[in-house]
């Protein structure tokens, strides 16, 4: 289902930051500038019976696709964990 999310808190882990920068050269701030705080930002919401609910985002991050697996914090619907972020190779 795709919808309009507004992330206005991103928790991220430092297990998730050193993956993020270390495995796919993605820095914790340049990807905060694209999803905390973005009007309009468009989410596909997935069910996983493994993993739960979960919006995945598409950014741009220096002219490349990025997908962005975020997790509701069930505290705030605005608040999210950052699950992940994957460089998308066409």
């Amino acid at each position: 289902m795709r919808a309009r999310i507004w992330v206005a808190v991103l928790h991220v882990s430092d297990r998730v930051r050193e993956k993020i920068t270390n495995r796919h050269g993605i820095e914790e701030q340049e990807l905060r500038d694209e999803v905390e705080c973005i009007p309009g930002l468009r989410a596909t919401w997935d069910d996983s019976p493994d993993r739960g609910r979960r919006a995945i985002v598409e950014i741009r991050l220096r002219r490349q696709r990025v997908l962005v697996v975020l997790y509701p914090t069930g505290i705030d619907p605005d608040e999210f964990h950052l699950g992940s972020a994957y460089p998308v190779h066409d």
